[in-house]
């Protein structure tokens, strides 16, 4: 009886102390998950607060951007109806001659080609040099040696959209284009100038030249040189009321 009842103490001795062991362990567990959870959370927590602050970067910037756009709008439309302060018939007209290099002594005999933008009456008129100097960069797409992708065009102020420029030719009976191509290189020149020829060099009057240069090989650009102008337009009408 009594090797039983020993043996019985063991066993008994064995479960508590399992007993003991099994509770320790899953305190020890339970602690161990509830700081991963804890973690977790400040983790979860700083992402969003990164997040938040993040936005509230990109929304100040995008205002400060905005601001200074208008600003520079603002700024650039009153510079342009300062320089076409005298009302007449000349006023916001403006000219771009293309000009090959060799040419530039006298751009207004010798250009290549010359665009006249009205931007009161929102038309845009062009017209040719003489034959032999605009030769080397026409084209003909039914000769299969270009294709109409390749033809230079232009910002039309009536349509607000690019136009072809396509040359007839009276002895041949043929349409041409300007090769875009040849005429993006250095040996092309642009000038522009008031409609009384008068050599233009402010700010405006450059980035509207510019931007009718590169429109002639790209349409995807900003086209705030356009507007800007139409805006001071409509911008002196309204000062007027």
């Amino acid at each position: 009886m009594g090797n039983i009842s020993n043996i019985l103490n063991d066993i008994q001795n064995l479960l508590e102390s399992f007993d003991k062991g099994s509770v320790d362990t899953i305190s020890e567990l339970t602690s161990i998950a509830d700081n991963k959870v804890s973690n977790y959370q400040l983790f979860i927590n700083l992402l969003f607060l990164l997040i938040i602050l993040g936005i509230f970067y990109v929304l100040y910037r995008d205002y400060i951007y905005r601001n200074a756009g208008r600003m520079t709008r603002c700024a650039d439309i009153n510079d342009i109806i300062n320089m076409n302060i005298n009302d007449n018939d000349n006023s916001y007209t403006y000219i771009i001659y293309i000009v090959h290099v060799n040419n530039i002594n006298n751009i207004v005999k010798d250009h290549i080609l010359k665009m006249e933008y009205n931007f009161v009456a929102e038309e845009t008129k062009i017209s040719f040099g003489e034959h032999k100097i605009i030769s080397p960069v026409l084209f003909s797409p039914s000769d299969n040696i270009g294709k109409i992708s390749n033809a230079f065009y232009v910002f039309d102020l009536a349509e607000k959209k690019k136009r072809f420029v396509d040359y007839y030719d009276k002895d041949s009976g043929k349409v041409f284009y300007l090769d875009r191509k040849k005429m993006a290189t250095k040996k092309y020149k642009y000038y522009i100038t008031s409609s009384l020829d008068e050599r233009l060099t402010d700010d405006n009057s450059i980035r509207l030249a510019n931007f009718i240069k590169r429109y002639g090989y790209n349409d995807n650009i900003s086209i705030d040189p356009i507007y800007n102008i139409l805006y001071a337009i409509e911008s002196k009408k309204n000062m007027e009321y």
